[in-house]
């Protein structure tokens, strides 16, 4: 009933995606994914070359269904360089996220047989991962973990769909069977989700996180530039909140130098939680 083109295009059972998470979506993640009939992605943001052709290596002991990897562009030598791996080590799909990571990277993707997937916040950027040579889009909308744009997923997927003719998954604000359906009813032909699979036997969050997540209701997020200069969706602290209304006060740089330090050491737990939710 739910087999769609995504599922024809990747080898998938179901038209379900695990989002790519830093420190959260590892081997073991990502080859249960897999074995449950979905696509498991692995992410490069933060990772070393050598750790992600051991994760490569590791998820392909675990299972042998299809899976992907995500490149998150850090410049263009730290993506060349994940690239250069991608390939030498046979990986067939690959998103892309964060940014466009240069049609001279997708051309070299696509040369080499692998299926490309661009995670993007716009309409244009729909349009421009397209004209790249993308093979799918993944709209995200604003309420999507980590980084993330301002336009709404209820919104976005049907423009989307509607200016590009290759197929569009959804992503933002996806947890249930019902986040599902809705996004197949506004014509995506999948979803991708990412903090459902944090709450996970396979994730390699910590008990802590795991437990602050279930705790959390839809309040406890902030969208906020203090972690990393960019918007990012992160649990609520009173840190980040401070650097916010701060920023939007216009306080001089000086002040909000020192906030956004602040927001950036508090983790509120644990010291190797990212809180990106």
């Amino acid at each position: 009933m739910f087999h769609t083109t995504i599922c024809d295009m990747l080898g998938i059972r179901y038209p379900i995606l695990q989002g790519a998470m830093q420190r959260v979506g590892g081997p073991d993640l990502v080859a249960a994914v897999g074995d449950a009939g979905g696509l498991g992605i692995l992410p490069t943001f933060g990772g070393t070359e050598e750790r992600l052709r051991q994760d490569i290596t590791d998820t392909r002991a675990r299972t042998d269904k299809p899976f992907a990897v995500n490149i998150t562009p850090m410049g263009q030598g730290f993506t060349k360089s994940r690239v250069a791996i991608i390939l030498d080590m046979g990986v067939k799909i690959v998103t892309t996220g964060r940014a466009d990571p240069g049609k001279d990277i997708v051309r070299v993707l696509k040369d080499a047989g692998v299926i490309v997937m661009s995670v993007v916040p716009t309409v244009a950027h729909a349009k421009r991962m397209e004209e790249e040579g993308a093979d799918a889009i993944i709209a995200s909308g604003g309420e999507a973990g980590g980084h993330v744009g301002t336009i709404s997923t209820m919104p976005l997927i049907p423009q989307v769909v509607d200016a590009v003719k290759v197929p569009v998954l959804a992503a933002g604000g996806i947890g249930d069977a019902r986040g599902f359906l809705a996004a197949l009813a506004l014509g995506a032909v999948g979803v991708q989700i990412g903090t459902r699979f944090m709450a996970t036997q396979e994730t390699d969050l910590n008990k802590w996180g795991v437990q602050k997540l279930l705790e959390m209701n839809e309040t406890d997020t902030i969208v906020s530039k203090a972690r990393t200069g960019a918007p990012v969706r992160c649990i609520r602290t009173p840190e980040l909140v401070a650097y916010e209304d701060a920023r939007a006060a216009g306080e001089p740089d000086d002040i909000l130098t020192e906030l956004r330090r602040k927001a950036r050491d508090d983790r509120n737990g644990p010291k190797e939680e990212q809180h990106q939710a």
